[in-house]
């Protein structure tokens, strides 16, 4: 997919904020929008189609989690949603993951970031945490030739930060790691009601295995057209 055929709604009440974000994406060759509180950012959802929303948690008259709620409970198809906050609200920032939110930032806003996600949620969002270096790398290098956009974390803490801040698609780890470690990524993800799909390897299963694996589940979400 294109920039150009990519469009986007930018709601913040401030004014600063939205037309720098607009100048900026412009600039990139999206398509964009805007709007200065919640009620006329739903209006504008309902009347117009969105690939993804940057909203402003905290606004006058309706907050973006509202926003967003109210668009899953009336349309079936709607768009992604990155929100970014001020504040350090981790109630609001909780719902909103439940919620499917794509990502959740802290202001200031990085804007190169939110490029970068957007760019590249165009291809299967995929975290990966492995230690062994071969392996990894291999498998790492295979995902992207298969269209995923790889992160790799480096320990238990960065993939539990990654899955609270990105609700990743698909999500590789070791089964040989720690009873402990496993544990806290299946109550991180439980917890946040994300739709992260895991896949398990260890050191002793065979690279092509692991990727015959996630090459067939990847192939039956295209077909699905997800």
């Amino acid at each position: 997919m294109k920039n150009n055929n990519i469009k986007i709604l930018i709601v913040d009440d401030h004014p600063a904020v939205r037309s720098t974000m607009v100048d900026v994406l412009n600039e990139k060759g999206f398509q964009t929008d805007f709007a200065e509180d919640g009620e006329l950012a739903l209006q504008k959802c309902l009347n117009n189609l969105y690939d993804f929303v940057l909203i402003d948690v905290q606004m006058p008259n309706m907050n973006g989690i509202e926003v967003f709620r109210k668009l899953k409970e009336t349309m079936n198809t709607i768009p992604k949603f990155i929100f970014f906050s001020a504040y350090s609200l981790p109630e609001l920032k909780e719902e909103a993951i439940k919620l499917g939110c794509l990502a959740f930032f802290p202001k200031p806003i990085r804007i190169e970031k939110i490029l970068a996600l957007i760019q590249d949620f165009k291809s299967f969002p995929f975290l990966v945490y492995l230690k062994k270096g071969q392996q990894r790398d291999s498998i790492i290098e295979k995902l992207n030739t298969l269209g995923c956009h790889v992160v790799k974390a480096e320990n238990i803490d960065d993939t539990l930060i990654q899955l609270r801040q990105i609700n990743y698609q698909y999500l590789l780890f070791d089964s040989d790691f720690p009873g402990s470690e496993q544990e806290s990524i299946h109550i991180t993800i439980k917890s946040l009601q994300s739709n992260t799909n895991c896949f398990e390897t260890n050191e002793d299963e065979n690279v092509e295995t692991v990727l015959n694996k996630i090459e067939e589940h990847l192939h039956k979400e295209k077909t699905r057209g997800i």
